[in-house]
């Protein structure tokens, strides 16, 4: 008694996948070719600048919180807070700066203009 190592539902999936498989390739190439300039797809300047608002926001409150913990801990209160939050303030800069230069690179992965 031999199986069939590929019964009828199993090639019947096959085929489906194949089918979306190059369906999405086909969607795939009409949306590389809507793109003219190769890059990534834009984005809309409202969600540049809340990207903005939370990389500045997030490096202040991880910065703060660091130093309001370490404080706590060792009892320096407020020495390693102010340092901490200055840290995470200029991390959070260091951020903007970074997407700043991949907004402005010219293949738009920050590897600077050519």
């Amino acid at each position: 008694m031999t199986a069939d190592p590929h019964p009828s539902s199993l090639k019947d999936l096959e085929a489906r996948l194949s089918d979306a498989r190059q369906r999405a390739g086909i969607q795939q190439e009409e949306e590389r070719d809507a793109r003219t300039d190769g890059g990534p797809p834009p984005t809309s300047a409202m969600g540049l600048a809340l990207r903005v608002g939370i990389e500045l926001a997030a490096g202040l409150a991880v910065g703060g919180g660091i130093g309001w913990f370490l404080d706590r801990w060792l009892g320096t209160s407020p020495f390693l807070l102010l340092v901490f939050f200055v840290l995470g303030a200029a991390a959070g800069m260091l951020n903007v700066y970074r997407l700043t230069q991949a907004m402005n690179a010219p293949d738009g992965r920050g590897g600077g203009t050519a």
